[in-house]
């Protein structure tokens, strides 16, 4: 139900851009959740968020790459599209919210976050990256 609504329900009734909705919702959460699990140290942090990310089944998050530019994350099982098929285009907003908020967390001021891959869009995976600088 939730995959149908996220997919196209809100954009047909709210019309283009309501994707903006779940995006916020989810960095509204990610920053939440990255105050409660905030270390000073980048590994530790990134540790507790990939667990709270887990426990809660949002997904399973792996980071691929973190430096002064970019962090990209890999997000299996996203509780947007897993075992959805494709439809041809890239959906877990919500998802690339969150992650824009618990990398706001870390660096202490808003990124720019988007969707580079999407199990919805058949990519096998959904992948988030976020400009930090």
């Amino acid at each position: 139900m939730f995959r149908h609504f996220s997919a196209g329900y809100v954009e047909e009734v709210l019309g283009r851009g309501a994707a903006v909705v779940f995006q916020n919702g989810g960095r509204e959460l990610g920053k939440e959740a990255g105050q409660m699990l905030y270390k000073p140290s980048t590994d530790e942090y990134l540790k507790e968020v990939v667990q709270f990310v887990r426990d809660s089944r949002i997904g399973i998050l792996i980071p691929r790459q973190l430096d002064d530019k970019l962090l990209v994350v890999d997000l299996d099982e996203c509780i947007t599209c897993a075992g959805m098929a494709s439809i041809s285009k890239r959906i877990c907003h919500f998802e690339v919210g969150f992650v824009a908020g618990i990398t706001e967390v870390l660096i202490k001021k808003k990124p720019k976050a988007y969707e580079t891959k999407c199990g919805a869009n058949g990519e096998g995976t959904c992948q988030v990256t976020v400009e930090l600088g």
